[in-house]
């Protein structure tokens, strides 16, 4: 071959050439990497049979176009000249050498782009200008230099190819080495060294939100006291950030609510009083308690005088207001009958009696609230079996129980309590999904919900529709998991629906135009809007919803339509024993052939079988993909009402549009707060 220079209209594509996917991916970093550093790698051609004046390109066509995008755009002359090696023999050369290229030729690691880039940011450049000169975007260069910032034994397992760039970026999710080491040593010899997901959750369980009730409770000063350290991003202000050393977070904490427990069981003379560093206290606090339920003492007389005089006054406040038609003097008006309800509630709060021989067993716990700040229960609990039981409506239940009610758990209480509350969220979005797609279903629920108080029930609503959206007080359940299919399409649901009448900051210029929509738009946001009303629940135990439970099997919901347990979502979470009870539903044999797998090997095999993507025999893989937790499910579990209902058709049908097959409910009853231990 011999060198030589060649003008770009001389040259074209040769019709030999091995690639025949000439995309565009990557052509524009070509074209800025030929701009700034020029041509590095000379083109291989051969003279055209039949055009004496054209050479075919064999090997460089990519190089080749992306001059062209160049002259094109008048960054290089049309005369452009490109260095070229000349091959005489095409018949056999063009095709030998442009496969030796091709295959020969091997894409840069991140590791090394990694070290590349760094080497020049390093120099002088920033990473915008590095961006501008290979033609790539400024986040890619970003991504790249924080795997650059990577821990040694990280980086030397990326560089080596032992993990994939996925799972190292997940380690790069903090910029804090300690703890990527730490996650690293944890990790990197378990089942979940690949999962990029747990990796991540790994390292968040690390660290503390400064927003964290946790991080609250404590202040931020006595945590740097201790030698806590704070990770914050360019634009975090004071009070913001990640605390890295939860764990020393944790401890201190615990350390100063148990103190703060002390000083309650104290004042509110309660035999004990235990703190629990997080918003509630879950089945696991009280399994072996039994609720109590004391009575209020009378107030005194002067008390109840001033709660008469307070309710008058109140009376005559909620007259002149509805009278009046001027806004003059109302937010005075307003205030006083907040205030004067404020004392009421105060008067009527008397001390809690509880009977001398009841005192040594009955406490409660000493909570955070979301703000941090701790919180006395007012939920009592004894040691003993004599607890008295409630009355109808009475806090903490609405109907009498039995001893065996209290004492034996139900559904879901052999769960982990995140697993559990990830479940009753999951539950809810197929539910929700439903919902969604049935305006008339969604307008009864939210008629039926707002007219039942004023139809003559006032008791505690146990429907677990809140039509205040915001009220949805989530579980926190778990983190980082993949999404549902149910949320899936809950979020197509919500990107087909038109929002431009919610644009305006005016509100009422909004509500104008929403009055504008027809009839048809404003039912399906109708449906959505019920939708993410819904609480999360269970079929069974703590966020247990028979209404929730009813409705879904009234409307004949499929669960494994919407849902399917997977290693992360479900099968991680439970104990090796329960996968293999699983199993044996399907097959026993299916039992006995993983009873000595481990506990990484036994999950994934579950999910890929309730996913159908084994290979066994039809009647097993129907019963995989028909299994779901017993709590998931949607049985009637009430006295069927149907014949008190008349048959009125397919209620897709009747709201005038078409709904998904077989779509899924969920339930209510949801915890407010978060499990200290999965924050």
């Amino acid at each position: 071959m011999q060198s030589t220079t060649l003008t770009h209209a001389k040259l074209r594509l040769s019709e030999s050439n091995v690639r025949k996917a000439n995309g565009d991916a990557g052509l524009e970093a070509l074209a800025a990497s030929i701009a700034e550093h020029g041509l590095l790698q000379p083109l291989i051609v051969s003279p055209s049979a039949g055009k004496k004046t054209l050479y075919d390109v064999h090997a460089g066509g990519r190089r080749w176009r992306a001059i062209g995008l160049l002259i094109e755009r008048g960054v290089l002359p049309k005369d452009y000249t490109i260095d070229v090696r000349l091959c005489e023999n095409e018949d056999v050369a063009a095709r030998e050498i442009s496969l030796a290229e091709n295959l020969i030729r091997e894409a840069m690691t991140p590791a090394d782009e990694a070290r590349a880039y760094r080497e020049i940011v390093d120099s002088g450049a920033d990473a915008e200008a590095v961006a501008r000169r290979f033609g790539v975007t400024f986040r890619h260069v970003q991504g790249r230099l924080r795997l650059a910032d990577l821990a040694e034994p990280i980086f030397a397992a990326l560089a080596a190819g032992e993990i994939t760039l996925d799972v190292a970026q997940a380690y790069g999710s903090t910029g804090d080495r300690e703890r990527q080491v730490a996650a690293w040593e944890r990790l990197s010899t378990s089942w979940q060294a690949d999962n990029p997901q747990a990796i991540r959750r790994a390292i968040a369980e690390e660290s503390l939100s400064a927003d964290h009730p946790i991080a609250r409770f404590l202040g931020e000063a006595e945590y740097a006291s201790c030698g806590g350290r704070i990770e914050r991003d360019l634009f975090a202000s004071e009070g913001e950030g990640q605390w890295l050393d939860g764990d020393l977070a944790m401890d201190l904490a615990t350390k100063k609510l148990s103190h703060e427990a002390d000083i309650a069981a104290l004042g509110s003379r309660l035999a004990w009083v235990t703190p629990r560093l997080a918003t509630h206290v879950t089945y696991d606090d009280t399994k072996d308690l039994h609720p109590y339920w004391p009575r209020r003492a009378e107030p005194t007389a002067d008390a109840l005088a001033r709660m008469d005089e307070i309710s008058e006054r109140m009376t005559e406040l909620a007259e002149l207001l509805d009278a009046a038609d001027e806004p003059d003097g109302l937010e005075a008006l307003e205030a006083e009958y907040h205030a004067l309800d404020a004392e009421h509630d105060r008067l009527s709060d008397t001390e809690w009696l509880i009977p001398e021989e009841d005192k040594p067993n009955v406490g409660t716990f000493l909570v955070l609230g979301k703000d941090g700040r701790p919180r006395l229960l007012e939920n009592f609990y004894t040691t003993t079996k004599s607890g008295k039981r409630p009355r109808s409506g009475a806090p903490g239940g609405t109907q009498e129980s039995s001893d065996a009610d209290l004492d034996e758990p139900t559904g879901s209480a052999t769960l982990p309590r995140s697993l559990e509350e990830q479940l009753a969220k999951d539950r809810r979005d197929v539910l929700a999904l439903h919902v969604a797609h049935d305006p008339a279903l969604a307008l009864d629920l939210a008629i039926f919900s707002l007219a039942r108080d004023h139809a003559g029930h006032f008791g505690y609503s146990d429907t677990g529709c809140t039509i205040r959206i915001a009220d949805r007080n989530e579980p926190s359940g778990l983190t980082g998991i993949p999404a549902t299919i149910a949320i899936t399409e809950l979020e197509n649901v919500r990107a087909s629906l038109a929002a431009d009448w919610a644009s305006d900051e005016d509100s009422f210029v909004s509500f104008i135009a929403f009055r504008a929509l027809d009839d048809d738009t404003k039912a399906c946001w109708l449906a959505y809007a019920v939708s993410q009303s819904l609480k999360a629940s269970l079929a069974s135990g703590q966020h247990a919803s028979a209404f929730q439970t009813r409705l879904g099997a009234h409307i004949g919901i499929d669960v494994p339509q919407h849902w399917r347990p997977g290693a992360e979502n479900f099968f991680d979470r439970i104990k090796k024993a329960q996968i293999l009870s699983i199993l044996g539903e399907f097959d026993p044999e299916l039992a006995l052939r993983y009873a000595t797998a481990k506990k990484g090997e036994l999950a994934s095999a579950a999910a890929r079988l309730c996913s159908g993507d084994t290979i066994v025999e039809p009647v097993v893989k129907a019963r995989a993909l028909a299994w779901v937790p017993s709590v998931m499910g949607f049985a009637e579990t009430g006295p069927d009402h149907s014949d008190r209902i008349e048959d009125s058709g397919d209620s897709s049908e009747a709201s005038g549009r078409d709904g998904p097959p077989d779509i899924a409910p969920a339930n209510q009853n949801e915890p407010d707060g978060f499990d200290a231990q999965a924050a």
